[in-house]
């Protein structure tokens, strides 16, 4: 009985730590043990509890000694990514479903950032654009990435949707732990050449139409270019 009675305590403590925390800044003390008792009206074990299990979640920092306390913080990418990812090793049947989910939330973010055209925008595309046409048919697939990283990273910082580049970010790492192959070791091969050629065209035609504030040929653009990833590393096209 008094363990199904504790149960529902810690998670009311729990949710009301979670509020009092993201009503604070990042690094604010929250008060000392007793302090934390006291806002939360439960037992100093209930308390014990919680902090474990907020600290797990990335929420709560608790210090000892003199200048010790309960203090706010926020998840890392790095706790949030292993906590996702453990759990899609889990429920993940196809590891190529989460690379496809990715690739639709490409299409959605590229497609925000053409309804932003702006005489910015337009500069940073023309950026990325010479980066792409610096490269030759001969550039090995680390290369291509690197341009590839480098223009999420600005449409992402365009868009400003932490909520889909977080996604984005989680499924893109789990799913290259799961390539069936190491796309790099067919570098200096004819079909990478052709494939070099196809991605420069598929992501001049995806930054030109960011741009110009073409929303929906932006998407479509996306889409081509991440269909041509996906043949890349699964050998065929989206099912």
């Amino acid at each position: 009985m008094t363990t199904s009675r504790s149960k529902p305590n810690i998670t009311a403590a729990a949710s009301k730590l979670r509020s009092i925390i993201w009503a604070a800044e990042e690094g604010e003390l929250l008060g000392s043990e007793d302090d934390i008792t006291n806002m939360l009206e439960v037992s100093r074990p209930t308390v014990r509890q919680v902090a474990r299990l907020l600290e797990v979640e990335g929420l709560l920092k608790v210090r000892r000694g003199i200048n010790g306390g309960y203090f706010a913080t926020r998840p890392s990418i790095e706790v949030i990514e292993a906590s996702v990812s453990s759990y899609l090793q889990m429920v993940v049947g196809d590891e190529e479903d989460v690379t496809e989910i990715a690739s639709v939330m490409w299409a959605i973010i590229v497609r925000k950032a053409a309804a932003l055209q702006s005489p910015e925008t337009k500069q940073l595309m023309e950026g990325l654009r010479s980066k792409v046409l610096s490269l030759k048919d001969n550039a090995l697939f680390d290369d291509l990435l690197e341009v590839e990283d480098e223009t999420r990273a600005v449409v992402f910082n365009l868009v400003n949707n932490r909520y889909i580049e977080l996604i984005f970010h989680i499924n893109r790492v789990f799913a290259s732990k799961h390539f069936p192959f190491n796309p790099a070791d067919r570098d200096n091969t004819p079909e990478h050449y052709e494939y070099v050629k196809a991605w420069r065209k598929a992501k001049l035609l995806e930054l030109d139409a960011i741009a110009e504030g073409n929303c929906e040929v932006a998407e479509l653009a996306a889409r081509f270019s991440r269909s041509l990833f996906h043949r890349r590393l699964y050998g065929h096209k989206h099912r």
